[in-house]
């Protein structure tokens, strides 16, 4: 993912505005204060030893510089007002006793911390000081003393800006890490509220539409008493899919906690539902799962609920068998409905049968979420479509 102009690239380094950086207030505070006391003794010592022309002239334009490096609002400015600081700056270092040798030691650490300037214009510039230090040095015939210590704050400049670059980068990076992750975890909020609206719509919605269909049956059929008793069961049902569709909205709004549906909550009562909506079930086993902890029992039931609800769609009337079985310290459930009277269970565009869509992705992700071996499978077996789920044992 591009976040940026690439580092590395020395034209992207003149572009665009200068990155915003913690304390920059007080970090423009002490540049003036540098600005104004460099300026002090740049003019005391300039009138007392009655500095030439070219010193004051070029003097000025580096204290200048580093004004404008201050005020700058974009990189292609401060990166130039920076490299003034340093050819001008160092000019007059050895004229001026080392005065204004911090004008060339800001103007290298400026050009060294960019962190989207080439790594190595921080050096150049700090070797360019030094030749120019060396050159006015010469020049003049100044002591040793003062070329040293002229020159050692270029070098110790790269040092400093090579260092603020690294941390630049460093917390850039973390910057996009943070990202990064907020993003992620954006997007698994999306599919679990998702999920939510999806078992909402497929159980309570779909249950409400094969009520409807009964209630329609009865009515041909002449039945009134059961089909106004159907009529009263379809109206609950919708009453309880409303409620629940509220309460999923409200998750979304405020995420302090899960969405509460009043949808069933263990396999006894999913079966009962599933009952009451017209279908037929066989169970075996312990379906209330008391052998696993709340998690587990919580992803079970969900995948469950959809597949009953793939059953009631693409086989309605047949007989779903559902098995609890215990093995190798797991628990294993197994929803299996027959294929429908055509001889195959009804699929999606991508070929796959039965529990297609968002229902089987809502399966995969709640079981990967556990992250513990737990599994879920889906897919036709002989005259079947079978959904299998594994998961360990509760821990006493």
């Amino acid at each position: 993912m591009t976040t940026g102009p690439d580092p590395t690239s020395t034209a992207a380094a003149w572009d665009g505005p200068v990155p915003r950086r913690s304390g920059s207030a007080t970090t423009r505070a002490l540049n003036a204060f540098g600005i104004a006391a460099v300026t002090y003794w740049f003019v005391r010592n300039g009138l007392t030893d009655g500095a030439p022309a070219w010193v004051w002239l070029v003097g000025t334009l580096a204290l200048a510089a580093w004004a404008i490096r201050v005020a700058a609002r974009t990189e292609r400015v401060l990166f130039a007002a920076a490299w003034v600081m340093v050819v001008a700056g160092a000019a007059v270092v050895v004229p001026t006793a080392a005065v204004t040798v911090a004008v060339p030691f800001v103007g290298v650490v400026v050009i060294g911390a960019g962190r989207r300037q080439p790594v190595w214009a921080g050096p150049v510039a700090a070797t360019v000081a030094l030749v120019v230090v060396a050159a006015t040095a010469a020049a003049s015939g100044a002591p040793v003393g003062l070329v040293l210590g002229g020159g050692a704050g270029p070098l110790l400049a790269a040092v400093v800006g090579f260092s603020r670059r690294q941390f630049r980068i460093a917390e850039e990076r973390t910057r996009q890490a943070v990202a990064e992750q907020q993003r992620a975890e954006l997007l698994a909020d999306r599919s679990r509220a998702a999920r939510e609206v999806h078992d909402v719509l497929a159980h309570s919605l779909g249950g409400l539409v094969l009520q409807l269909d009964a209630v329609e049956a009865l009515l041909e059929a002449g039945r009134v008493d059961e089909a106004t008793r159907r009529a009263g069961e379809a109206r609950a049902l919708a009453a309880t899919g409303l409620a629940d569709a509220r309460r999923a909205v409200h998750a979304l709004r405020d995420d302090t906690a899960p969405p509460t549906l009043t949808q069933p909550g263990d396999l006894v009562g999913l079966v009962a539902a599933h009952r009451s909506f017209g279908g037929s079930v066989t169970t075996h086993g312990d379906a209330a799962l008391t052998t696993v902890d709340a998690a587990h029992r919580r992803v079970v039931v969900a995948a469950v609920r959809e597949a009953l609800s793939n059953a009631r769609r693409h086989a309605p009337g047949r007989r779903v068998v559902l098995s609890v079985d215990r093995a190798d310290s797991a628990v294993h459930v197994t929803v299996a409905n027959p294929l429908d009277r055509s001889g195959h269970a009804r699929a999606g565009a991508d070929g796959r049968a039965g529990a297609v869509g968002h229902g089987l992705v809502g399966m995969r992700e709640r079981f990967a979420e556990l992250d513990d071996g737990s599994s879920v499978t889906a897919g036709k077996v002989d005259d079947a479509f079978v959904v299998a789920m594994r998961v360990p044992e509760a821990t006493s």
